[in-house]
């Protein structure tokens, strides 16, 4: 496998994979704080939104700093590929931290517009 359609393919399985995951998340916690948007449940404004959203920043974020860490000299595998996780990771929070845990969410279902599965010790 060349190098550049090795990119390709780790861009697209793990950014992609960590867009539904963040778009699951998300999803969870709307249902669980029963947020609408606009009067419409959450399934459309995720779909046609969210998705498109979710994967093309995870997948340009894997594809930039695995190319930068490459550049660099931060290895041949691992080191760039455990850069790309942590700024996928960190990316992934701040969106939930923006749309999966809105200002609008009703005080009695989500204190503090937080859900109540949501672990105390990560920061939303």
């Amino acid at each position: 496998m060349a190098k550049g359609n090795r990119l390709s393919f780790f861009s697209l399985v793990i950014g992609g994979a960590a867009g539904f995951g963040l778009l699951w998340l998300t999803r969870r916690a709307w249902d669980t704080c029963r947020v609408e948007v606009n009067g419409v449940g959450n399934g459309p404004t995720l779909l046609f939104v969210g998705l498109p959203v979710a994967l093309v920043v995870n997948i340009v974020l894997f594809s930039v700093v695995w190319r930068v860490m490459k550049k660099g000299g931060g290895g041949k595998f691992l080191m760039p590929l455990l850069g790309a996780l942590i700024a996928i990771t960190i990316a992934d929070l701040a969106l939930f931290s923006w749309a999966g845990t809105p200002a609008t969410l009703p005080a009695a279902l989500c204190p503090a517009n937080v859900p109540p599965w949501w672990p105390e010790w990560i920061p939303t």
